[in-house]
């Protein structure tokens, strides 16, 4: 379904997808993008027609600092801010641009997004936790989860979310990867943003990896998760600590009949 935005280019729904049982995931309960800070004023007023009710959003607070969103909580709207990036990775753009010139020869961005993955799979459990629950109160829908670009964090999630509901893990890939197509011209700008910062030390093959979304960045962790629980559900439950209650309330508002819709 296209939304019609002109500044958001990774929105859409979480739902609308097929489950391994044939079900089909209500569309309108939860939705994805990334951040919020360019709408336009008609943007805005496509997003108030969504009628969101909660916002989840899982920037760094520098990143909120420098991307200040233009749709701001107040009694219509709840926000949660929760972070699932590696705290120890935040840069304040000063430190951005140091890193990039001193260390742009060396610096491996592969293997800075595999640790992304492995932290939000095994490093965030308590902020999964959070998310899933806040997410689970039937009064916060519809609702939105965001990060910068709406990839990697969001589609985490997302990505997770979709699987403990029971869709197909090569449906769930698929929805994944969509992200490579919607903000393919962002992040090629993004690319020659970061060129020009590292003073054209880094290549457009060496920083590729940090703007794009890959199967096996997922898959990796995904197997991790599998091995060590057996299966989403229990990783939820039990690896985050996700009260049951909770995962049947987002299984209850994705699942529920569907007669007389």
């Amino acid at each position: 379904m296209n939304y019609n935005f002109k500044k958001l280019f990774n929105f859409r729904d979480v739902g609308g997808v097929v489950t391994e049982n044939g079900e089909k995931l209500k569309e309108g309960i939860l939705f994805r993008s990334e951040d919020l800070s360019k709408l336009t004023k008609q943007d805005i007023e496509t997003f108030r027609q969504l009628n969101i009710k909660a916002i989840c959003d899982l920037r760094m607070p520098s990143e909120q600092k420098s991307k200040v969103s233009r749709v701001q909580p107040g009694p219509d709207i709840e926000l949660l801010s929760v972070s699932i990036h590696d705290k120890s990775q935040e840069f304040t753009h000063f430190e951005f641009l140091k890193f990039l010139v001193s260390k742009s020869t060396t610096v491996d961005f592969e293997k800075i997004m595999r640790d992304m993955y492995e932290h939000m799979a095994f490093g965030c459990h308590d902020e999964m936790k959070e998310i899933i629950c806040f997410l689970s109160d039937a009064n916060r829908v519809p609702a939105l989860i965001h990060c910068t670009g709406g990839k990697d964090r969001t589609g985490f999630v997302a990505a997770i979310i979709q699987l403990y509901l029971g869709v197909p893990y090569e449906t769930v890939i698929d929805e994944y990867l969509k992200s490579n197509d919607l903000i393919a011209a962002k992040m090629k700008r993004t690319e020659s943003f970061i060129r020009w910062m590292s003073l054209f030390r880094i290549s457009p093959e060496q920083i590729r990896p940090v703007l794009e979304v890959r199967r096996e960045y997922f898959e990796d962790v995904y197997q991790k998760i599998m091995k060590q629980y057996g299966d989403i559900g229990t990783y939820l439950e039990k690896g985050c600590n996700i009260p049951r209650g909770c995962l049947e309330q987002l299984n209850e508002m994705f699942l529920s009949s569907n007669e007389g819709q």
